[in-house]
């Protein structure tokens, strides 16, 4: 296809055996579209040499709606390499992010389009969170005390208190950009970021690459329209287990907040809103853990989570429960089937906190 000098926005899409989920992506990008034309937006995705047939999929969909360019690997590069690949060949003005299984509600443009006119460095996207099979969970706001369908404004200057009033702010990491769908930016500004090759292999080099944002003049826009379906239980970073999936996040979070947030009092809120996202999973990690080497390793992590830092009461006595919980495979064993039952009351429980 023909790319034009200046598309408004390009959607940069990682892929690794999706094959039974990227169309219903692609598809919910292109036909939930109705401000922008196809002619004003691509949609870049990069295959990490899927052994699937993603190929055969993808091909109808290029011929069907133009606007797709597909490029495919000989061998898979990993979630931060190859990120990092297509988002350097989008054409557009503003990039977003997107998993290869997440899908976009209906006249999503209609609400970020006029946004985007009005300029800004980074937009941030909440989520529904819904199950694999895409049925609503709840949805997941990544600010507190925000109105629902106002759009709110965060300006970020280095030296006053407006970084650590974003952080105390934020409801989750995403605010930090943890959740690849939910982040808009700049094409400029990414490329104006270095290449963060040291975190590739740990999936959090996007992350670290827009750290650096936080300590200049910043404006971070937060739609606050949950225009994303979040699908569940396809966690591309469970292939090597429960345990390794639990230390991704905290050992890559833990290297982030030690690398950027020198601020003891910022660190505090950060191992915070760490222990609140991951909790649960660290939990039922050392419940399920098969081997001596990751309860050394979770023993680590959560020493670290929770000792850290000044950490609070609650976090203390969550320590010492965690330090209570049982490896133990017959548990495990009768915990699994039920899982699917405790993850949806979980989920119902947070949505009448949020």
């Amino acid at each position: 296809m023909e790319i034009k000098k200046q598309l408004l926005l390009s959607f940069v899409i990682p892929t690794y055996n999706f094959s039974n989920f990227i169309a219903a992506t692609v598809e919910s990008i292109e036909n939930g579209a109705k401000m922008l034309k196809l002619s004003q937006f691509e949609v870049v995705i990069l295959d990490g040499g899927s052994n699937d047939n993603t190929d055969n999929v993808v091909c109808p969909l290029i011929d069907l709606y133009k606007n797709i360019r597909y490029i495919k690997q000989a061998k898979r590069g990993g979630i931060d390499g190859d990120m990092d690949t297509a988002a350097g060949i989008a054409a557009g003005k503003y990039i977003w992010l997107f998993s290869a299984d997440d899908v976009l509600e209906c006249g999503w443009d209609k609400h970020l389009v006029p946004l985007l006119a009005r300029g800004g460095d980074v937009f941030l996207v909440p989520a529904t969170l819904c199950d694999i099979r895409m049925t609503p969970l709840r949805q997941n706001p990544i600010f507190k005390n925000c109105i629902i369908g106002e759009p709110v404004n965060f300006n970020i200057f280095p030296g006053d208190a407006s970084l650590h009033n974003y952080l105390n702010q934020a409801a989750t990491l995403e605010a930090l950009f943890s959740y690849i769908s939910s982040i808009v930016v700049n094409a400029d500004i990414w490329r104006g970021l270095p290449v963060r090759k040291d975190y590739f292999g740990s999936n959090w080099a996007h992350c670290a690459r827009l750290m650096p944002l936080f300590f200049r003049k910043t404006k971070i826009t937060y739609l606050n329209k949950f225009l994303i379906k979040k699908r569940s239980g396809n966690d591309s970073f469970m292939e090597n287990g429960f345990v390794a999936r639990v230390l991704i996040a905290i050992e890559g979070w833990n290297k982030i907040i030690k690398e950027f947030f020198v601020d003891a009092s910022d660190q505090q809120v950060l191992y915070n809103r760490l222990r609140k996202d991951i909790q649960v999973l660290l939990f039922y990690s050392k419940i399920s853990a098969q081997q001596a080497s990751e309860i050394e390793r979770l023993n680590t992590m959560a020493g670290l989570l929770y000792s850290g830092c000044n950490p609070s009461t609650s976090a203390r006595i969550s320590y010492f429960i965690y330090r209570l919980i049982p490896r133990n495979i017959i548990l495990n064993s009768i915990i699994r089937p039920f899982l699917p039952v405790m993850i949806r009351l979980r989920h119902k429980i947070k949505a009448v906190f949020v």
